[in-house]
């Protein structure tokens, strides 16, 4: 349901501001408006001063050197209740200037090492893969060498290399080829160091990878080099270990760092709520929406709180001032929000469909389902997936408990059709249905789903009609109206057809239906000349998509029994492999498409006739977005903020 909002005003002294805001975002039940945008009120908009815009910027820049530390990893999480005063926060912008000079050095070397670390295994690939070429060339102190790996279909280009180094340097070098791989071929040049310049220049314009060493292994042989970085790989583990072990001294104790960026995100978010404050010389006033159940526990906390100082009073709205949205739903439909919050918000005053959502999306999908053993397979998945996904994910712990609860409805519908995957229930020990075979009753079954079709859609309009009386609009209460009495008549026309009704309805029941169709078109005149007729044929299809539900539930019943016959004409073990196979893909089908097709039962045929969207989420000031520190580079971070 929607909750009820109410416009509030709180006015006080001026020195009383920074109390009513710490007030106001602990109980975080006030959406803030610009209080100097209402012209009956005539303020002013309240701005920092000198003081507080300085404190704003000494507030972002420690924010952010405590997000660096922080991303670093070694600041364990805060324990429960630990919280922070602004004087001890001084302390911790103190704490973090010294610590500044001693981390930086330390992330530094873990950055460098590491980066070696990832480095060092690709040089030795490339090195073990020229080695053959010469595997004794010496140290040559007066001489460079530079190593090519080429594709072997750009082989060429080596020769043409050889021929541009005879014609820059004569014999003042030498090279040796051959193939390293069957891809690749693989060529050293060695050359003196005074030509180094003109060689890297030919080399530069030419697409061959080159084996670029570090420094410190340029000058040694391929075997010398291979050895001493194979040396360095196993002992790199061990030299960043130890340099995470300072850095964990250094930082694992500071639980501290997270209270205090609480602590700096609520007093910066005072610091930004002044603008929407308006204020006269010695005054103040705060304007906003609560939900009218918090009044009494807001007044309660400002009197407790900030004193006798501040006042609170309810506004009237203005015509066409449209409050925030603000759901509130039984625990049991909540998790049915996250398929809302796939559309836009309900306007405010309008109807939530959250619970209608709650009780018909898992009984339709259980009617499609409609199986003992797959059911309680999807309901042990879903108590799985949750207690796995569910602790970090708000979205997975609603999506498992839709199914779950879905789940549940396909359990009772098995026991309903008598189904254990397919009809091996009635194979084996002879279940029968309590109410029909749907592989034999497919008659009984569609009406029964068109039945459930016209109740949800006859169900869309009363609500349609009910939220059109409430919000005023009289057009829209008069098409509904009309939709409604027309399609009741047409079901009656059909009953009288099926010859379930008297025949002396006919009559009446045209007459209705036309003189329906006539208001329709009056009502939406011109283009009701069209879209009256099609407005009735739209509620006629939207009854008859409604079969979907037993053409699913049969696609599914008809799968599970080729399944079984599959599985018992073969040999044992290849039955029950062949069997197994086709239930798991029936067992997939079955609970994605009702999913999907039930949130379209809704969606298209269910919440046309009523629901009105447009409602802007409620906000309140208090409440703050979780964020986790982005930052590339901490270390520098650390020093240049």
């Amino acid at each position: 349901m929607l909750e009820p909002m109410v416009k509030v005003e709180i006015v006080g002294h001026r020195s009383r501001l920074d109390a009513t805001l710490a007030c106001l975002q602990r109980c975080a039940c006030v959406q803030l408006l610009d209080a100097a945008a209402e012209p009956a009120l005539g303020l002013t908009p309240s701005s920092a001063d000198e003081g507080e815009l300085g404190e704003s910027a000494r507030l972002r820049q420690l924010r952010t050197r405590i997000d660096a530390l922080i991303a670093l990893g070694f600041v364990p999480p805060a324990p429960d209740g630990q919280a922070m005063t602004a004087t001890e926060l001084e302390d911790v912008s103190t704490e973090i200037e010294e610590l500044a000079p001693k981390v930086e050095p330390l992330v530094a070397i873990i950055d460098a090492l590491e980066a070696e670390l990832n480095t060092l295994p690709r040089h030795v690939e490339s090195l073990r893969r020229l080695a053959p070429l010469v595997p004794k060339l010496p140290e040559l102190e007066s001489y460079e060498t530079v190593a090519l790996l080429v594709q072997r279909r750009h082989a060429a280009v080596i020769g043409w290399l050889r021929d541009e180094l005879v014609a820059l340097l004569g014999s003042q070098f030498d090279v040796i080829t051959d193939q390293v791989d069957p891809d690749t071929v693989g060529a050293v040049f060695v050359f003196p160091h005074e030509q180094s310049r003109r060689v890297h220049a030919l080399l530069a314009g030419q697409q061959v990878s080159r084996v670029r060493l570090p420094d410190e292994y340029r000058t040694m042989s391929l075997g010398s080099a291979i050895a001493s970085m194979e040396t360095r790989i196993v002992d790199l583990p061990g030299e960043i270990e130890a340099a995470r072990a300072e850095l964990v001294e250094l930082l694992g104790f500071r639980t501290h760092l997270h209270p205090a960026r609480a602590l700096i995100d609520r007093r910066l978010a005072q610091l930004d709520a002044l603008r929407n404050i308006g204020t006269t010389e010695r005054a103040f006033a705060v304007i906003g929406w609560a939900p009218r159940r918090d009044l009494d526990e807001l007044a309660n906390a400002l009197q407790r709180e900030v004193g006798t100082e501040v006042l609170l009073t309810e506004l009237d709205t203005v015509e066409n001032e449209q409050p925030p949205v603000l759901l509130t739903n039984p625990a049991v439909a909540r998790p049915f929000e996250l398929f809302l919050g796939m559309l836009a918000l309900p306007r405010y005053g309008t109807f939530d469909p959250t619970v209608l959502m709650a009780l018909f999306m898992p009984f339709f999908f259980g009617l499609m389902l409609g199986d003992i053993a797959y059911g309680l397979i999807v309901l042990a998945l879903s108590f799985w997936a949750r207690r796995r996904w569910g602790p970090r994910s708000e979205v997975a712990a609603d999506l498992t408990r839709v199914i779950g609860i879905g789940a549940v409805w396909a359990v009772i519908w098995g026991v309903v059709f008598g189904e254990v995957f397919g009809d091996l229930g009635h194979r084996v020990v002879g279940l029968e249905p309590l109410w029909i075979d749907r592989q034999e009753a497919i008659g009984p079954l569609l009406l029964f789903a068109v039945g459930i079709g016209a109740a949800h859609v006859i169900l869309g309009l009363l609500l349609g009609l009910w939220s059109a009386a409430r919000t005023a609009d009289r057009h829209k209460f008069g098409e509904r109206a009309a939709l409604l009495v027309a399609l009741c008549a047409l079901f009656t026309i059909a009953g009288v057809a099926a010859e379930r009704l008297p025949t002396g309805l006919m009559t009446p029941s045209v007459v209705v239906v036309v003189v329906a169709l006539v208001v329709m078109i009056s009502l939406q005149w011109p283009l009701g000349l069209v879209m009256g007729p099609l407005d009735l044929i739209g509620a006629v299809s939207n009854v008859l998509s409604y079969l979907r539900i037993a053409a699913i539930g049969l696609a599914s019943v008809f799968l599970a029994r080729v399944a079984n016959e599959l599985g018992a004409a073969a040999p044992l073990a290849l039955g029950l492999i062949i069997a197994a196979l086709f239930h798991v893909l029936n067992l997939a089908l079955g609970t994605f498409s009702p999913t999907i097709q039930a949130l379209r039962l809704h969606y298209v045929e269910f919440f046309d006739k009523f629901y009105e969207p447009g409602g802007e989420l409620f906000s309140p000031f208090g409440v703050a977005v979780a964020t986790e520190p982005e930052v590339a580079a901490p270390s520098r971070v650390l020093v240049e903020a």
